[in-house]
């Protein structure tokens, strides 16, 4: 088993990345395909709106390609939440620091206020990472007890569906 994991590490925070599609400017032979007509006329995207089919995978590879060599070592994305983990303060420091950067580099931004610096514990897609463990979010877990009983096929199916993510 890969020591190379974030629950393996002291050290963790997440910057959120903001507005992440509608930053990215279409290719010019494809904005055709996001053209739409209203009253007021026939009107095109430029830049990347939300609620295109592949727009969430194109900005996974987007996010991939930036951080690409980071990935494993000391970072974990997912769309636009990043985690990046460390063993010491210090090599925390230097791995924010170059996550950071070559977000900057490529124009990816993060919302100051959505991120968690420098702490022993940090929330990460559903799930609670704190020096040596990976723990259910205990709202999460309380939200799948609490569950009203379910009385029709497709209100099991949404439970089940949530419940099996954890």
């Amino acid at each position: 088993p890969s020591r190379n994991r974030p629950y393996h590490y002291s050290w963790s925070n997440s910057p959120q990345l903001i507005n992440a599609t509608n930053n990215w400017r279409l290719w010019r032979q494809l904005e055709w395909k996001t053209a739409f007509k209203t009253p007021l006329g026939h009107f095109k995207y430029l830049v990347m709106p939300f609620g295109l089919t592949n727009a969430p995978t194109v900005f996974q590879s987007l996010v991939n390609s930036v951080l690409g060599d980071y990935i494993i070592k000391f970072v974990m994305v997912h769309l636009d939440d990043i985690l990046i983990f460390s063993k010491t303060k210090e090599q925390h420091t230097h791995h924010v620091r170059a996550v950071l950067q070559r977000q900057l580099e490529n124009r990816l931004y993060v919302k100051a206020e959505k991120c968690v610096f420098h702490v022993p514990t940090v929330k990460f897609l559903g799930f609670i990472i704190e020096s040596g463990q990976l723990k259910a979010d205990p709202e999460k877990v309380q939200a799948v007890t609490e569950w009203p009983t379910q009385s029709t096929q497709k209100q099991l199916q949404r439970f089940l569906g949530f419940a099996n993510f954890y």
